[in-house]
């Protein structure tokens, strides 16, 4: 996947010691999402914030920002005057096209763009339009950067949605903007194989797509050392490590995909959509097919003790001849019935979570589906398997929507976390925020469960990480230092009334000490006392007086 360039030097870099820790990039062409559209800048994708007010006995929402439209098209909206004014340079090329066909999708939005500044660029009029730049800087030329053309021709899913977009840019398009039906198929190819999703500033949610031709030099890993986000039209490269060169595109790699399917389902996407088979560190590390794993049938029958056994990679097979896969623990050869039904399982459940809201969106439904599902596998995929935890997965949205006490909830939620942690210890390395979103909702349920020492724990690891990734002024690392510091407060607390409460208790204990020893001090000097007088060795008082006194030294012994 290299494209084998040099090196650049790009804007807006952040330096920790003499490495690097984020690269800013900035893209050729960017296009919200028709989800999105109606709600952020169509130039700085800021988005539209609503209020709620109260008039008399009525709440209603009121738009805050008040974002104007574009006088032409109607349909493109900015938050400001700049914006409108600065977001000419983009919006000029799908203003006509959008007052003709007020529902031109993304991808439709997105190519005319390209198509639109491509062509100005080759007209020289990059160099006629003040601020054609600004904000837009890039190493290399869009024709530069890596496509697949000639796989994308032998693809018939990728060229019919090729022909249905370029059918619409073409009948809508501006023509003075528009170049021949090849160089747009080129453009559209390099497209859709580089461009990156833009995400809102908090890191929470897709609302675009974005072409940044450096970013796209960086080669992908399932197991990468770097990631990407968005502050608006802004994506900023962080490492994960300080051990990351980020000046190094060839050591450098993000991920294009999700990270959590095994190395099966990671290849076919990746061969199915950028067309290469990936042997990256974590696709040829032969721990990685713990996550196809299966249970020994035999072991967990006779001693319950949950063995897990690889059916993928040559390490799997006990004879390479025979491909018989043996248990390590009780060498019992697995029976193929036992692995096909293990298999039929992990594609029984890919199924059921891509159909179960065809089937049903009622929340209590789709948990009593994927339930059924858990119930039917738990005893044999293990908790390591990728399918058995994308199951738990997506079991953990739905607690929340189903009827249960608060409590109940909780519990639930935190039981489905804590079988994941593992899982996603193991596929979410070093400082990724994914694992850092988990610790904090782990962190969260711990806390509302009054489990402060745990929380702290789950906190302060979450903490760590989206201080190191985004800084202690974003909305994450403020959000997590807050539950931290509530957490550790609660804790302390805790341990001040448990040591006052020692305190307290440990003097109760030495008052009560010091009494008995006064008590036995006292004790001792009437037994001498007592002692004497019966001997008769007291010389100062008759013998009536001792008989006297004896009552008293009675009682008080």
């Amino acid at each position: 996947m290299s494209s084998g360039d040099a090196p650049l030097e790009v804007v807006g870099v952040e330096k920790t010691g003499s490495k690097p820790k984020s690269k800013e990039f900035y893209p050729f062409a960017y296009s919200l999402l028709d989800s999105t559209k109606d709600q952020y800048c169509w130039t700085c994708l800021g988005e539209k914030v609503n209020v709620w007010v109260i008039t008399g006995e009525i709440i209603e929402s009121v738009e805050f920002s008040f974002f104007r439209t574009c006088d032409v098209c109607k349909v493109a909206m900015f938050c400001s005057k700049e914006c409108q004014a600065s977001g000419t340079f983009d919006h000029k090329y799908e203003c006509g096209a959008l007052k003709k066909c007020s529902d031109l999708n993304t991808d439709e939005r997105m190519l005319i763009r390209i198509i639109g500044r491509y062509k100005d660029i080759l007209d020289g009029n990059d160099k006629k339009i003040n601020g054609f730049y600004t904000n837009r800087e890039s190493g290399r030329s869009i024709m530069e950067i890596w496509e697949h053309c000639a796989d994308m021709k032998k693809d018939e899913n990728a060229m019919n949605a090729f022909n249905k977009i370029y059918e619409r840019v073409k009948q809508f398009g501006d023509k003075n903007h528009l170049v021949d039906e090849e160089t747009v198929f080129q453009l559209h190819s390099r497209n859709f194989i580089n461009r990156h999703s833009i995400s809102n500033v908090d890191y929470l949610r897709e609302i675009g797509k974005g072409l940044y031709l450096d970013l796209c030099r960086y080669d992908h890993s399932c197991r990468p050392n770097a990631i990407y986000s968005c502050n608006g039209i802004v994506a900023k490269l962080r490492a994960l490590h300080d051990n990351v060169d980020l000046e190094n595109v060839e050591t450098t790699h993000y991920t294009y995909i999700e990270l959590p399917p095994c190395k099966i389902q990671r290849r076919h996407m990746l061969k199915e959509t950028w067309y290469f088979e990936c042997h990256c560190d974590r696709c040829d590390d032969p721990e990685d097919n713990w996550l196809t794993a299966v249970i020994c049938p035999v072991c967990i029958s006779k001693t319950e003790f949950r063995k897990t056994v690889k059916l993928h990679g040559p390490e799997a097979y006990a004879n390479p001849e025979t491909l018989e896969i043996v248990c390590e623990r009780c060498h019992t050869t697995l029976d193929r019935e036992y692995i096909f039904m293990a298999l039929d399982g992990m594609r029984t459940i890919r199924r059921t979570i891509e159909n179960a809201e065809d089937v049903s969106t009622d929340p209590v439904e789709l948990l009593k589906i994927y339930q059924g599902a858990l119930m039917s596998y738990e005893r044999i995929l293990p908790m390591s398997n990728a399918y058995f935890c994308q199951l738990i997965a997506a079991m953990i949205p739905l607690i929340s929507r189903v009827s249960m006490t608060k409590k109940e909830r909780l519990v639930a939620s935190l039981d489905l976390h804590s079988k994941c942690e593992p899982f996603v210890r193991y596929v979410y390395r070093f400082a990724h925020p994914s694992k850092a979103m988990h610790f904090l909702q782990m962190g969260q349920l711990h806390l509302e469960l009054n489990n402060d020492k745990d929380a702290a724990r789950y906190l302060i690891e979450a903490h760590r990480i989206m201080d190191y990734l985004f800084g202690s002024d974003h909305f994450l690392s403020k959000q997590t230092k807050g539950f931290m510091d509530h957490a550790l407060s609660s804790l302390m607390q805790f341990q001040r009334s448990f040591i006052a409460d020692t305190g307290r208790k440990k003097a109760l204990k030495d008052a009560e000490k010091n009494k008995r020893k006064r008590n036995n001090k006292k004790n001792k000097k009437n037994l001498e006392k007592l002692e004497k007088m019966q001997n008769g060795n007291s010389t100062k008082k008759t013998v009536d007086d001792d008989l006297g006194d004896l009552p008293e030294l009675v009682a008080d012994l």
